[in-house]
């Protein structure tokens, strides 16, 4: 015969276990996703029972209870029936009660009338299908009725922040008319803000040059997009905007033969002491500029009013300097609330420290009231509490728990409105917690009776985005792509369901966060053929709309322009993320992944800070399964961490922790002893070749910058014929000019001329085919320059009088893969101000020659100058260089004509191009003729 009290410790050990295993299942199948599992409802239910049953007398005789409340267990609701003194509550370590409620006795009943006992249940608004959270919306409002400062509106992922801020927005429009709602586009969020993963956490003292850079722009355009139609009432910060533009990618080079010092170098950290101000106190000025600015045309576009800033999906910055940045020029704003939406865990770690927790709200889970009043706006008297206790111990009171059980209802709406018959049905899912969800979305979808949504959903979850063309591509070889109307009645069946997130593109979606990893995991986990295959198709897919944006030109140096090109990015970034799940591919996809990052850090990432590459670190990222992707992205960032921006590159530490990653990438890639590998096809020797011949050429770099010439002149050696095997002019032409850099630097002059006479020759297989590498041409012609400086001043102001030709003209190129003029950038800005600044520089080195005079006419007659009588190197705001290059040269673009391809530069630039002499082949002869000379090999003359 087993006792009551054991009876009572059973029901209270399966209650505790119940709560125990469902926390588990929660952090475990959602990885650290604030959402507690499906069974800490069902747990917390049994244990409440369990606690009831538990009852003890109370102190002094007097009728009570005594409710303990177990390790890891969680009371969600005790109802007492009378309001007797001596109940006592204790809560075991991590457990808790939330809720005790005493009812006292119902009023007697009048004559003749019998009432059943009564129970004050909390009155619950629905407003437009959405639970009113009214405790916690007069919290805020309150908040916000009081005047300053920033909420953080905390919830877990599907916790419903942003139907609780779309309630907000609501009541500040109906209860305070007068305060400015802002944004002005609702839908506005903090995501588009946000820095790369690379990032994470790096802020306050570990903020270097680079993410200040990055927080200017962000930040600029964050408060652009905050007032948006709005902006011509901010216009001093519009001006000051277009004031800074630039500034993070700005380069000063001093006269090269003047003493100079550079900043400390260590780690990923390089502060270059530039005219007696760091790049990052320059970044931090301008910083304050727009700052100030915005701040001073708020305060008059408010006038006297109040505001109240909502910002959701805020837990994707404030883990970056971006979002540290906002939240203390948050409180600045005047007559301002700000309100932002986080989830807890980031919060937790990087929002603790800076915002008030006063003013923190957290969203709770739907109690049984609240979950019965969305029920009955959806069902009506037929939703009873029952059901409602049923619904909250399935979902543990999750929102967005809660719209799937919704939308199960409405699928079998003629038998879930039943309690009993709604458990059984329940009760037939997965109780593995995460799968649930996915095991949820099945039962609300049907796929027995709508198997194509099923199977459009089940393609969806394993893609970031997608349009119904690619879905159709994607379904290839089954039933249902054959026809697109079909997959198109799906996609759109998906949608009124509410799985679906809409994108700002026409007709492309995302499935929901909380629905696409447990609906992925599942297909990986039950289909894992179909897991692979898809993402194979997605991988083919994505390729083909590579080589499409590719197939648009077939020169060599053309092809090149890619890299800057927005869309074929995304689709290099969604192939490589498709290709890593392969697993009979990963060892190829590694590689594919260094070549494609290192010939994008080639192409623009070494000379100024290039996005692609951080996207590509982060699609990696998201992409990696095993420790060898984990390492091998490791290793990447060290590299690209280590490797210092700009045109000048100092000696230091950095460049020994780059050449480590170098090695390491190739013993991760399989290529450290060579890229030879008869065992492999003609198509992944290639690719072999070419992660081999890019880590190489950059650990060429390592010993040239840090200046171990010997080291450096024998992997250029190793170089060279792999290079002329590849036959790749571009590549060749710019091979022998780093080359001969490294014969000028390390004191060579005949290496060093003998090499550009080689460059030259490279250069012309591109002039054959109709193409002029202005870039480079202008390094050739400024490299001669410095060779003849001593020998012959005049041809060589002559060089650098080409050299800053070039530099200009490279400002607009023709754009191979549009037909459009390329605008100037800060690529092309900043080389311009290099070149200019270093002629510059020879310029008042020249100024005391006998042949001043000739040699400044040489130096401006490329670009159809006239040289000054007097170079102005006196004392003044700026430095004598900058002055002289004004006084000499064409004008660069302002940071406000970059990236527009009309306005005054635009005019500017075409009058002086149509002045220009630009015959490159005569050129390469003179560049031919003076290298031959220097190099011994030709008559002077």
């Amino acid at each position: 015969m087993v006792s009551p009290a054991w009876r009572t410790r059973r029901a209270l050990l399966i209650g505790g276990c119940a709560v125990t295993l469902g926390v588990a299942a929660a952090f475990w199948g959602l990885r650290g996703v604030e959402v507690l599992g499906w069974l800490a409802g069902i747990g917390s239910f049994v244990a409440a029972v369990a606690f009831v049953a538990n009852g003890t007398g109370g102190e002094g005789g007097r009728p009570g209870h005594s409710f303990r409340a177990g390790i890891g267990a969680r009371i969600r609701r005790i109802l007492l029936a009378d309001s007797g003194a001596g109940h006592t509550f204790t809560a075991g370590l991590g457990a808790t009660i939330e809720d005790v409620r005493v009812a006292g006795p119902a009023p007697a009943p009048a004559p003749h009338e019998v009432r059943p006992p009564q129970v004050a249940i909390q009155r619950v608004r629905v407003v437009d299908g959405l639970v009113g959270r009214d405790e916690q919306l007069a919290k805020v409002m309150a908040g916000i009725r009081g005047g300053h400062g920033t909420f953080a509106v905390l919830g877990g992922q599907g916790m419903g922040k942003t139907s609780f801020l779309s309630l907000l927005r609501v009541a500040v429009r109906r209860d305070l008319p007068d305060v400015v709602l802002m944004p002005t586009r609702a839908d506005m969020t903090a995501e588009p803000y946000g820095l790369s993963e690379l990032y994470r956490g790096q802020y306050g003292s570990a903020t270097t040059t680079g993410i200040s850079a990055l927080v200017l722009e962000k930040s600029a355009q964050l408060l652009g997009d905050l007032v948006q139609d709005l902006v011509p009432q901010f216009g001093g910060f519009v001006l000051a905007t277009e004031g800074i533009r630039g500034t993070a990618n700005s380069v000063t080079v001093q006269n090269t033969f003047a003493a100079r010092s550079w900043g400390s170098v260590s780690d990923a950290r390089i502060d270059v002491n530039v005219r007696d101000e760091s790049p990052v106190e320059r970044l931090r000025r301008a910083q304050r500029r727009i700052d100030e600015a915005f701040l001073a045309d708020w305060r008059t576009f408010l006038a006297g009013r109040r505001a109240v800033l909502i910002l959701d999906g805020f837990e994707t910055l404030i883990d970056d300097a971006v979002g540290q940045w906002f939240v203390a020029f948050a409180a600045r704003l005047p007559d301002t609330v700000v309100v932002l939406s986080l989830v807890p865990r980031e919060y937790a770690e990087h929002g603790r420290r800076v915002l008030d927790p006063d003013l923190v709200e957290n969203l709770p889970r739907f109690t049984v009231a609240e979950t019965q009043a969305h029920l009955a706006y959806h069902f009506g008297d037929r939703a009873g509490r029952r059901l409602a206790e049923l619904v909250v111990g399935f979902t543990g009171g999750h929102p967005y728990g809660l719209k799937l059980v919704v939308q199960f209802i409405h699928a079998h709406v003629d038998e879930a409105l039943d309690p009993d018959r709604l458990r059984e049905l329940l009760s037939q899912l997965s109780d593995d917690g995460d799968p649930r969800v996915n095991e949820l979305v099945r039962a609300v979808i049907r796929p027995e009776r709508s198997p194509d949504v099923w199977r459009v959903a089940q393609v969806a979850s394993l893609l970031n985005s997608f349009d119904v063309p690619m879905l159709v591509e994607l379904l290839d070889g089954e039933e249902l792509a054959t026809d697109a109307e079909r997959v198109g009645r799906a996609v759109g069946r998906i949608e009124r369901l509410g799985l679906l997130d809409p994108l700002p593109v026409a007709g492309r979606f995302r499935l929901h966060d909380f629905v696409r990893p447990a609906v992925a995991s599942a297909v990986r986990r039950f289909q894992p053929t179909r897991w692979t295959q898809l993402h194979r198709r997605a991988a083919a897919y994505y390729y083909r709309q590579v080589a499409a944006v590719e197939e648009k030109t077939t020169t060599v140096y053309g092809s090149w322009f890619k890299y800057e090109n927005a869309v074929w990015q995304m689709y290099e970034a969604e192939w490589l993320s498709h290709s890593a799940q392969l697993p009979d591919e990963r060892q190829v996809t590694r590689i594919q992944f260094v070549v494609l990052f290192l010939k994008a850090f080639w192409w623009w990432g070494l000379y100024i800070t290039f996005s692609f590459c951080h996207q590509l670190l982060d699609s990696w990222q998201r992409a990696a399964r095993t420790g060898l992707d984990r390492d091998l992205l490791d290793e990447v960032r060290r590299f690209h961490q280590h490797y210092p921006t700009g045109p000048d590159k100092p000696t230091g530490a950095h460049w020994t922790q780059a050449r480590h990653a170098l090695r390491a990438i190739g013993e991760l890639c399989g290529v450290h002893h060579g890229w030879r590998d008869p065992g492999s096809s003609a198509e992944v020797q290639e690719l072999r070749r070419q992660a081999w011949l890019y880590l190489r050429l950059f650990t060429a770099h390592t010993y040239w910058y840090d200046r171990r010439f010997a080291a450096a002149e024998a992997t250029y050696g190793q170089l060279e014929p792999e290079f002329l095997d590849l036959a790749d002019e571009w590549m060749l032409a710019w091979l022998y000019y780093e080359w001969a850099q490294v014969g000028w630097d390390a004191g060579d002059r005949r290496a060093a001329a003998t090499r550009c006479r080689r460059s030259s020759h490279w250069l012309r297989q591109l002039v054959a085919d109709e193409e002029i590498e202005s870039e480079l041409l202008a390094n050739v012609h400024r490299l001669l320059g410095d060779l003849l400086h001593e020998s012959d001043p005049v041809a060589a102001a002559e060089q650098y009088g080409q050299a800053v030709k070039h530099a200009f003209v490279f400002h607009r190129m023709d754009n191979v893969l549009d037909g459009s003029v390329s605008p100037p950038d800060d690529y092309t800005s900043q080389f311009y101000t290099e070149i200019t600044l270093r002629a510059a520089a020879r310029a008042v080195g020249w100024d005391q020659l006998p042949r001043r005079a000739e040699i400044l006419a040489a130096l401006v007659e490329a670009t159809a100058g006239t040289p000054p009588e007097v170079l102005d190197v006196g004392p003044g705001p700026d430095t004598p260089t900058d002055r002289v290059a004004a006084q000499l040269f064409p004008r660069g673009p302002e940071p406000a004509e970059l990236y527009r391809r009309s306005g005054p530069f635009t005019d500017h630039w075409g009058e002086v191009v149509d002045r220009l002499d630009l015959d490159p082949r005569a050129e390469l002869d003179r560049i031919d003729q003076l290298a031959d000379e220097l190099s011994g090999d030709g008559s002077t003359g």
